[in-house]
């Protein structure tokens, strides 16, 4: 799944009918202007070819420039060229007054001022896109796409499911399955219309310049104007040059807003979170991202209003056939959308073997002691829904129902050995004895671990604690996250000493049974003497031991609790 819980939390649990109406009430709360932010002006985004234009002046006039240039030690075209420009400065100075200083090329206090007042809008969007797409594209697209896509997202969460595809498909072998399901998600993929991958492309490319908007360097530039208020100026170097070109090139790029679908999107995600704290109130907090979204277009449409960005950069660098370009971004959508549906389906396809494992392992419980093991009092299951979330419940309620059925047999194996065996290694009897040991105290370290898990007990309590608390949802979680860990952590302990136990007591008996004085295994120099008159059912004895503590090892593996059986 992906690391974004939240997102991923609204593309499965928030039906889409939901997400048509939360838009529709945003719709008529939404004082947002959708007028464009960037009107283009035919002289900045016109390429000025001054040679060609001074090619078809009048004979008279160039010979002017030919006169002009011979006593200044130019070309008439370069006279004609720098008259140009120098009109076109001036031109800058009347319509945009205190924002560019033409003849000492350098920007004023007017451009500072719009250009901290872009920097403030910018950083709003910077904090939305944080919060969301910047953690996972792939999700912010598959929740995008139910609102544009609604068929297709239905079928990439209905059709392309492994059940579903099994349902249609029953004779189908297990290992076929993943190729199948992905091929089915590949073939819902390819419904897309070519309208409908367009609008989604249109929706990618606005986010990704408003990304780059949010991200451009605007500390860096402010830094570079120098004096006090009232008086400030910036001189425009190289990487002045820079940052202005790529400026222009962000808003030229950015000439239409986001729709509210992104808007929606970005602001329910932002609020999600906080969602539980106390006084929180959605419609407020949506009213007021709303507003101030509309004060960051509006600042980013008075700027290019404004300021004449193009102009500016022509005469700063002297280059006449500069004119704004739009910046490529958002190509790779379709990629990105596909990546995130793939890793959905291969965690569909994960959860579905476990689940099928898990009745595979109920199977052979079933047959084992009758029935399915009995769930811990006070763990979540089936049966108790309110109980303490923890995984390793499954496996507990299992080695409890393993050792209270099987403790009598064992004993009545292990105890003459123990007692009675004469080893011809020490270290043998003493490792005997502890792993038994450990299987005769497993059953109490469960039940004090579940009377722990209790409403009253030491997690179950600190665990209801926590979920009352008023903080921030986010640390919330935390705190839970950190109870259930410590919970899991006691549970992982009783599982590894009870299954190290039994891999110890495996190769101590299956040494024993091999009678091989000297071996790496244990033996018995007595071994004729305990077996009696009935050695087949001495040893009998121990193979069924044998026999249900390796079958309790392969359970707990297929659960995926330990690394394997003996």
């Amino acid at each position: 799944m992906s690391a974004n819980h939240t997102l991923d939390r609204l593309v499965s649990q928030m039906s889409i009918e939901e997400r048509f109406g939360l838009l529709e009430k945003i719709r008529k709360n939404s004082a947002i202007s959708f007028e464009p932010l960037y009107m283009p002006r035919e002289e900045d985004e016109r390429r000025i070819d001054f040679e060609g234009l001074y090619k078809e002046l009048p004979w008279f006039v160039r010979l002017f420039y030919f006169v002009i240039g011979f006593f200044s030690g130019k070309t008439a075209a370069k006279v004609y060229e720098n008259g140009q420009m120098l009109a076109l400065g001036k031109g800058i100075e009347a319509s945009a007054p205190g924002v560019y200083d033409y003849r000492q090329n350098r920007l004023s206090e007017g451009f500072f001022v719009l250009l901290v007042e872009l920097k403030d809008a910018a950083r709003f969007f910077y904090n939305v896109l944080d919060t969301s797409i910047n953690k996972d594209r792939g999700a912010f697209y598959a929740i995008l796409g139910s609102l544009e896509m609604e068929e297709v997202h239905r079928q990439l969460q209905g059709e392309c499911n492994p059940q579903a595809v099994f349902r249609k498909q029953p004779d189908m072998l297990p290992a076929n399955l993943r190729q199948a399901t992905l091929r089915a998600m590949d073939e819902t993929l390819q419904l897309i219309p070519e309208s409908k991958r367009s609008v989604m492309y249109y929706h990618a490319r606005s986010l990704n310049y408003l990304k780059e908007m949010s991200c451009f360097l605007f500390d860096r530039f402010i830094l570079a104007f120098e004096g006090v208020p009232g008086v400030r100026f910036c001189r425009i170097n190289s990487s002045v040059k820079e940052m202005l070109t790529n400026l222009d090139n962000i808003l030229f790029s950015l000439r239409d807003p986001p729709t509210l679908s992104l808007f929606e999107l970005l602001f329910v995600y932002e609020l999600e979170t906080r969602v539980g704290e106390t006084g929180f109130d959605m419609d407020k907090e949506m009213e007021a991202l709303l507003s101030k979204a509309e004060k960051a277009l509006a600042t980013i449409r008075s700027f290019n209003t404004k300021i004449p960005l193009a102009r500016i950069i022509r005469c700063a660098t002297q280059s006449t056939k500069y004119s704004p370009t739009q910046i490529s971004g958002g190509e790779d959508w379709f990629q990105v959308y596909r990546n995130y549906w793939k890793q959905q389906t291969e965690t569909a396809l994960t959860e579905y073997f476990i689940e099928k494992k898990y009745q595979d392992i109920i199977g052979t419980l079933e047959a084992f002691f009758g029935t399915a093991p009995p769930p811990l009092d006070n763990a979540a299951s089936d049966a108790n829904g309110d109980g303490f979330p923890l995984p390793e419940a499954f496996a507990l309620s299992f080695l409890r129902a393993f050792h209270s059925i099987l403790q009598g047999n064992i004993h009545k194996v292990l105890r003459p050995i123990i007692m009675e065996g004469e080893f011809s290694r020490r270290e043998d009897q003493m490792g005997l004895t502890e792993a038994y040991n450990d299987l005769l105290y497993t059953a109490g370290h469960i039940q004090t671990l579940d009377a722990k898990l209790a409403p009253g007990g030491e997690y179950g309590k600190r665990y209801a604690l926590a979920r009352k608390e008023t903080e921030a949802l986010a640390v919330k979680r935390r705190k839970m996250h950190s109870i259930q860990n410590d919970a899991s952590k006691e549970a992982w302990e009783i599982i590894f000493r009870s299954s190290e136990g039994m891999k110890k007591i495996v190769v101590l008996l299956e040494g024993i049974l091999s009678k091989k004085p000297g071996s790496e295994h244990a033996s018995l120099t007595n071994f004729n003497k305990l077996a009696g008159k009935t050695p087949v059912t001495f040893t009998g004895g121990i193979d069924k031991v044998i026999d249900n503590l390796r079958l309790a090892l392969q359970v707990l593996n297929d659960m995926g609790v330990i690394g394997g059986p003996v």
